[in-house]
């Protein structure tokens, strides 16, 4: 189980636990029968733990926060921010079911017609409709952008576009908690808490809004080359300012068009010292399939950065490199930025062969004493977790630096695993937010 699944895991189980200290079920009365009382106390016990969840959803889409280097990469943070937003939505389907349940409970006959379901409703009638309307239609816009984050087959731009809403549904949200929630739970240990993280949540909504998210680590570069290679380019960047602190491993945002939100590549070069940085572009998307007809040279571009702990930084002696595809961008970098003096084997999975990227890595595991394992799975050499057992002495003392497939990657990290490799020296680029 992956270390975002365990966190997500402790926070949806606390988001669980801390309304039971405070929401309790009242006892039944003349006035409020037993139905109205269980159906209270379970729209307000799911309220407030799809508002703590879908909290941390939001405070986790923040860039420039501690929380990259607490989840040891802003790819762990942002699969975090996708779990818990899954999350986020389940609960508030139950609180939806529960908001529901009297009509249906009507309908049957169970229960006599009764407007009113919440006590403290009488003293703001007038607002009660406008909170229902809120609630029950971020509901389903909740669900709708969930699903469009989720599933592949809609473009990244449509993406992007709906994520942009959240923040102003957030808020909408927070409105309607507050016209509903109990003033006296507040001034319970769950009240207070889910006050601080809705508190903290709400200035990383206007954050979003204005456009502050990631600002601080932006600065402009200008295209000065472009070249062609498989299914691909090969953009070179020249900074405006100092970015000499950029490392091996990491990846930026790049804006080439100030149509589109930034999208995230990773560094295939060391800085030089004319603060040029190299990227390799794989056109495997609706956006980055259109690249090649729309870059030009000297053009304007907005880089922001870096992020990412996928930095090669550990004490083992002997590391394990495995790329798939364009995941080999993070082991050039590095193998271009600082001399290696650890002994390195490199397992590179590629479909079809660029022979200009091929020469130039086999050039510098050449000039650095690397072995270089090639699999090219159009000639049906494949690659799998037990054909690089094969060929190491002894995994449990190596560290594993993977970027590729993430089926690979979970079959290397489950075998690995089971050959007594500790969890923490398997570092993984999971390099897919969505």
């Amino acid at each position: 189980m992956s270390n975002c699944l365990k966190i997500s895991f402790l926070l949806i189980a606390a988001s669980l636990m801390l309304p039971l200290a405070s929401i309790s079920l009242q006892p039944a009365s003349t006035e409020w029968p037993i139905f109205w009382e269980i159906r209270a106390y379970i729209v307000n016990y799911t309220g407030v733990t799809t508002m703590l969840i879908m909290s941390m959803t939001v405070i986790l889409s923040v860039k420039h926060w501690p929380f990259e280097k607490w989840l040891a990469g802003l790819d762990k943070q942002y699969k975090l921010h996708k779990y818990l937003g899954i999350a986020a939505v389940l609960c508030g389907f139950v609180h939806w079911l529960g908001f529901l349940s009297d009509d249906l409970a009507m309908d049957l006959g169970y229960i006599e017609t009764k407007q009113e379901t919440y006590p403290f409703w009488k003293s703001i009638t007038q607002l009660g409709d406008p909170a229902q309307f809120i609630g029950e239609w971020g509901f389903y816009i909740s669900v709708v952008v969930a699903a469009i984050a989720l599933i592949k087959y809609f473009p990244h731009h449509f993406f992007q576009i709906t994520h942009k809403i959240i923040p102003y549904l957030y808020l909408l949200l927070v409105l309607h908690m507050l016209i509903f929630f109990e003033a006296s739970l507040w001034l319970t240990a769950s009240g207070l808490v889910l006050a601080a993280i809705v508190l903290l949540a709400s200035i990383a909504s206007f954050i979003n809004i204005f456009g502050l998210n990631g600002i601080n680590n932006c600065t402009e570069a200008k295209i000065v080359a472009i070249n062609s290679f498989n299914n691909g380019l090969e953009v070179t960047l020249q900074a405006a300012e100092n970015i000499q602190h950029y490392r091996p491993g990491q990846f930026v945002f790049i804006a080439f068009d100030q149509k589109e939100s930034p999208h995230p590549f990773s560094i295939a070069s060391k800085v030089s010292q004319t603060n040029e940085l190299r990227f390799l572009i794989k056109a495997n998307g609706d956006y980055t399939s259109t690249l090649a007809d729309t870059l030009k040279l000297n053009q304007t571009v907005k880089l922001e950065g870096p992020y990412g702990c996928f930095d090669f930084n550990d004490k083992a002696a002997h590391q394990i490199w495995i790329a798939g595809g364009i995941g080999i961008t993070p082991f050039i970098s590095a193998l271009e930025s600082q001399p290696t003096y650890k002994k390195i084997d490199i397992f590179y999975t590629y479909k079809q062969a660029d022979k200009g990227l091929l020469k130039k890595l086999q050039a510098l595991a050449n000039d650095r004493n690397i072995t270089l394992r090639l699999y090219e799975t159009s000639n049906n050499e494949r690659l799998s977790s037990k054909d690089i057992l094969k060929r190491i002495d002894r995994i449990d003392d190596c560290s594993v630096w993977f970027c590729g497939p993430t089926s690979l990657g979970e079959q290397c990290k489950s075998l690995f695993q089971q050959e007594k490799l500790p969890e923490k020296s398997f570092h993984q680029e999971l390099f897919s937010f969505r």
